[in-house]
């Protein structure tokens, strides 16, 4: 059964077989759209291989097998991109050569253009041209399967039984391939051709074509997938690419001087249109990442609504209501469930609905409970939406009550976990693989563990809702939620606190002992501000040491550690995400020079990355030894905190905050880096109010412009 969660199926977990799972899929070509994403290799093909291809929906793959051959041969590969998302194109062709009348060899070429997009599971249209002078007779086979395999059956688990393959239906253009699963539900992968094949079995068809000079031939072909009665969204190309057009007019538009980044900024906002599926109540929210967890997980959709409060605070909005509707209730040790606790991961596949896996929801992350708190905060900063927060006001008395009674079980003011369900995760924290917390000597700390940043966001979300309670009158409840962040804060740096290091214990462990490895968990207390003044000098310079901040960003953990290990998914890689909070929280202490050069580290490694796009992770090789960032063999790409990092770093450069609920956009020490002359950000939304800012940098020196104001919104620069 499964070990861990999102470690799970990683390069160095030795709990899991590492001959049962996906080992690389850095060389694939991924879309999504909703609920259906699709991952192919660069020719376009789906076969069994160590990279997860197929076309999935609702955590089951509905076609793990779509190969083309030519003429029993696979075409010789010219190009393929996915920059829309939802759709894919790939050029191939399939020479032959012949010696002419005067003796010369000459190269006659057949043209394959095949083009994918997401309608109603996929459609793919496959066009041959010959652009030989000469007739040319083809056998063109597609061969197909659906294996129905449960996402974490694809990753590796080993599952203890299996439904029913039921037997192939065949008409005379058309496969219907169907399972039955354990839990009841009938799975089915339609495919439909056309024209007609001229031979057609359950796994394969074949067409007898001959081509004239400049000859066209088209193969139109649909596949459909269908898990009990849910069926994906059948639009079209024209309408998926209408809902981009909408979605971007939506969210702040960036104009900036430096093309790389301009490439990462209109990057990430498509992604995040792209990692929005619909709930079966009809409103979107944020999938974690492509292909593992493209599914509603708590820390991350909160930790990406915050990124992206300066570019569309209705992801935030989204994350709060959906993950509101999924609070705890109970005590359920299974799934790790207690009353008022936020989601840690939900699934909807075979293995959830037969109680295999405890994803049903599953509550085993012991931060997202303060994070939606301290979302909830921010949400009210930068909207001042009364109305919402009196709605969710009640879900924010019931996970503060979780925090001070199942979050804190041994009373000792700090808040903990401890795996209860069998299935669960061991490390509950960002970093949840089971060996994602390590002592300084490389052993693994004995629960229940108090993390130091889940004090952090413990700290700022009693901050951030006592400023919500002040505003809807509760007036008590917010000098109470003060005086506790207070007293927290004072514990914290005392016990914490590891004055030989210049930094924090990443946690205490069950006997309250200082887990005292060098991590890049205290870079999250910066954001949360829960450090002492005096002390984060010092937090600031260990963190940009050369064992933590290795030249292409800050590592999980430090290189002296003996279990570092650049290629360990928690245990010494970079995660963007990690080091745009990080950068941010630099910022917010005034370490401006230190910020900047993260986040020119990021910047730089970003150069190297396909598609403009930042994967969930990289390798943690030193710049010195390495030349080029190495990419993690099975990240996530796109990722929604990854996707949200690029987002969140330039807020940085801005020292960009919101105050709504008093009309205030405030500018504090702007700093562009050197390498940035300009940057413009278009239709900002503060509360009811839209501004476009410019930000101009010469010789070192940041000044901002007001470009308009749409709107009663006060902003002031402070430098």
């Amino acid at each position: 059964m499964l070990a861990e969660t999102e470690g799970a199926g990683r390069p160095g977990d030795t709990e899991q077989p590492a001959a049962t799972l996906p080992q690389d899929i850095r060389d694939v070509q991924t879309i999504k759209h909703e609920a259906v994403f699709l991952l192919s290799d660069r020719f376009g093909d789906i076969f069994e291989s160590e990279s997860a291809l197929g076309l999935y929906f609702r955590d089951t793959r509905f076609l793990s097998e779509w190969q083309l051959r030519v003429d029993g041969r696979r075409p010789l590969f010219l190009h393929s991109e996915a920059d829309r998302n939802f759709s894919m194109l790939v050029e191939t062709t399939l020479p032959t050569e012949k010696i002419d009348h005067a003796g010369k060899h000459v190269v006659e070429n057949l043209q394959i253009s095949r083009h994918r997009w997401l309608e109603g599971g996929m459609r793919e249209v496959i066009r041959f041209t010959n652009f030989g002078l000469a007739a040319r007779t083809l056998d063109i086979d597609l061969t197909f399967a659906a294996d129905f395999l449960d996402l974490f059956e694809v990753r590796g688990l080993v599952s203890d039984a299996r439904g029913v393959a039921q037997d192939p239906v065949i008409d005379e253009a058309s496969v219907r391939l169907s399972y039955e699963g354990r839990d009841s539900t009938h799975r089915l992968t339609i495919v439909r051709l056309t024209p007609r094949p001229d031979e057609l079995t359950a796994g394969s068809a074949r067409w007898h074509v001959t081509l004239l000079p400049r000859g066209k031939f088209e193969i139109i072909a649909a596949v459909h997938p269908r898990a009990g009665h849910w069926t994906p969204p059948k639009l079209t190309h024209q309408e998926l690419d209408g809902e981009y057009q909408m979605w971007r007019k939506r969210c702040t538009k960036f104009r900036v001087s430096n093309d790389q980044l301009q490439r990462y900024l209109d990057r990430a906002v498509l992604d995040l249109r792209m990692m929005q599926t619909a709930g079966e109540d009809g409103a979107p929210v944020l999938d974690a990442g492509v292909p593992w967890f493209s599914t509603l997980f708590g820390r991350d959709a909160l930790i990406t609504g915050y990124q992206t409060l300066g570019v569309n605070p209705d992801l935030a909005r989204a994350a709060l209501e959906r993950l509101a509707t999924l609070q705890g209730t109970e005590v359920n040790e299974w799934r790790d469930e207690e009353p008022g606790k936020i989601l840690h991961e939900v699934r909807v596949g075979e293995l959830a609905s037969v109680g295999a896996i405890p994803h049903t929801p599953y509550y085993g992350s012991v931060d997202s409970t303060p994070l939606w708190l301290v979302l909830y905060g921010y949400f009210w900063s930068w909207t001042g939406d009364r109305a919402f927060a009196e709605r969710l006001w009640p879900n924010a008395l019931r996970a503060l009550e979780w925090i001070d009674t199942y979050g804190d079980a041994d009373g000792d003011g700090y808040v903990e976990y401890e795996k209860r369900s069998p299935n669960g995760l061991d490390s509950q924290g960002w970093k949840d693989s089971f060996d994602g917390i390590l002592h300084d000597d490389g052993s693994i700390p004995k629960p229940p563990i108090a993390l130091c940043e889940v004090q952090g966001y413990v700290y700022d979300a009693k901050r951030r809702v006592a400023e919500v309670a002040r505003a809807l009158g509760h007036h008590s409840v917010a000098a109470d939620l003060m005086r506790q962040a207070d007293q927290l804060r004072r514990r914290f740096n005392e016990d914490f606190w590891m004055n030989d290091a210049g930094t924090y214990a990443v946690a205490l462990d069950g006997d309250k002992r200082q887990v005292r490895s060098i991590t890049s968990n205290p870079g999250h207390c910066l954001w949360s501000e829960i450090v002492d003044e005096h002390k984060a000098p010092r937090v600031a310079r260990r963190l940009m040491a050369p064992d933590l901040a290795g030249g292409w960003g800050i590592r999980t953990l430090s290189t002296r550690n003996p279990r570092f290990d650049p290629i360990g998914y928690h245990r010494g890689t970079v995660w963007p995400h990690d080091n745009s909070i990080i950068a941010h929280g630099l910022q917010r202490y005034g370490f401006h020079e230190e910020s900047n050069r993260l986040i020119d580290e990021m910047a730089s490694a970003g150069a190297h990355f396909a598609s403009s796009r930042y994967p969930e992770l990289f390798c943690g090789y030193a710049r010195g030894d390495v030349p080029v960032p190495v990419e993690y063999p099975v990240a996530c790409r796109p990722q929604a905190w990854a996707t949200g990092a690029p987002l969140l770093m330039i807020r940085s450069y801005g020292g960009i905050t919101a105050d709504a609920p008093n009309r205030t956009l405030t500018i504090v020490r702007p700093n562009l880096p050197r390498w940035l002359a300009r940057a413009e950000l278009i239709g900002m939304r503060v509360g009811n109010a839209r501004v476009d800012l410019a930000f101009l940098q010469s010789g070192g020196a940041t000044a901002v412009q007001v470009l308009r104001r749409d709107g009663d919104l006060d902003v002031v620069v402070r430098y």
